[in-house]
């Protein structure tokens, strides 16, 4: 009888070992067939992706053959046909060793290797290609930092073409210059010593300013210069805030964005309008702002020249604001910070 005991004492702890290590067995398997599972996943996802690519390459080959060189069409076509966002090629990468980290533990290469089950299922690849797709997905496209969409394009244009020749000292002239010849000129004070530019999201700037606080004086001293064999003329208007502070009633040099004035009025026309531009507006209006303002603050001779100014045409109760008072607010911030950096 104790003899019995004994022995059921001294088999019930290797019994229980042994569903333990069963237990692990089974889950070391399941998450090798799991591993083995997603790696012919990703192998059947990337051969199918394979073959859109090369097919995409043949007939942009054929079809579009006048937006490259003749000479290095094919290599244009392919290296862009094969490029791949840095994360989908890290993630690929990632499961490439991964199958050579199981392929060296098992040793069975045909685990990893898809079957036909796996690659009947490409055609369902092909049909939701764009599934990730949507508007918003466009709006994450133009807010990232390509300079490929048409907000960072009117942004560059307007710096490039006009801001960057007319604002930066060169010959002993300038904004700035001409702006302290004004002032002693007209014996006047520049509220804010740059050029204001002014954004409204309404994307409207009329060729007058239009506030109850500004009054349109005499603008700066005209420059001309040499542009594409044209001898430009280039003008910035001066208005004199009507309001006194201080004791005194500042001046400021200001224009409306005439790349965002000339967007709005595409919009306006049934010939230029697309519903995506409608759509994205907003998108397009924050990213003109973000790219020139890191134009002009990147480059030297720009910066501490231009200061844009976003606002929203409305406030909450839907009227409409007066830029005087957007101006006045952005003059004594700016005093605050100038203030506190002395």
């Amino acid at each position: 009888m104790f003899l019995d005991m004994a022995s059921k004492l001294e088999k019930e702890p290797a019994g229980q070992v042994l569903t333990v290590r069963s237990k692990r067995t089974r889950a070391l398997k399941m998450l090798g067939d799991y591993i083995d599972t997603s790696i012919r996943i990703v192998g059947t996802l990337f051969l199918a992706d394979v073959i859109t690519r090369l097919a995409h390459s043949v007939i942009e080959y054929f079809k579009f053959p006048r937006y490259y060189l003749p000479d290095d069409r094919l290599s244009t076509i392919l290296r862009r046909s094969c490029t791949y966002d840095k994360r989908i090629a890290v993630t690929l990468l990632g499961f490439f060793v991964l199958g050579l980290i199981r392929l060296s533990a098992t040793g069975n290469g045909r685990a990893l290797i898809p079957t036909v089950a796996y690659l009947a299922q490409m055609p369902l690849y092909w049909l939701f290609t764009g599934l990730g797709r949507s508007t918003l997905s466009s709006s994450h496209w133009i807010r990232e930092p390509h300079g490929l969409d048409y907000a960072s394009g009117m942004a560059s244009n307007y710096f490039h073409g006009y801001l960057n020749l007319s604002l930066p000292e060169r010959n002993g002239d300038g904004l700035k210059h001409r702006m302290a010849v004004y002032e002693e000129t007209h014996k006047i004070t520049f509220g804010l010593d740059r050029l204001i530019i002014l954004m409204p999201d309404e994307m409207f700037v009329k060729g007058v300013i239009d506030s109850d606080l500004l009054e349109e004086v005499t603008p700066l001293e005209t420059v001309h210069i040499q542009r594409a064999g044209v001898n430009r003329p280039y003008k910035h208007a001066v208005y004199k805030l009507k309001r006194e502070i201080n004791g005194q009633f500042y001046y400021f040099a200001i224009e409306g964005a005439t790349p965002m004035l000339s967007f709005f009025e595409s919009m306006q026309s049934h010939i230029s309008a697309t519903w995506q531009m409608h759509e994205m507006k907003r998108e397009i209006w924050l990213k003109f702002y973000r790219h020139l303002k890191g134009l002009l603050e990147t480059w030297p001779e720009t910066r501490n020249l231009v200061e844009p100014i976003i606002y929203n045409s409305h406030d909450d109760n839907d009227d409409l604001v007066d830029v005087g008072e957007i101006i006045i607010a952005h003059m004594e911030n700016k005093k605050k910070i100038y203030k506190k950096s002395d």
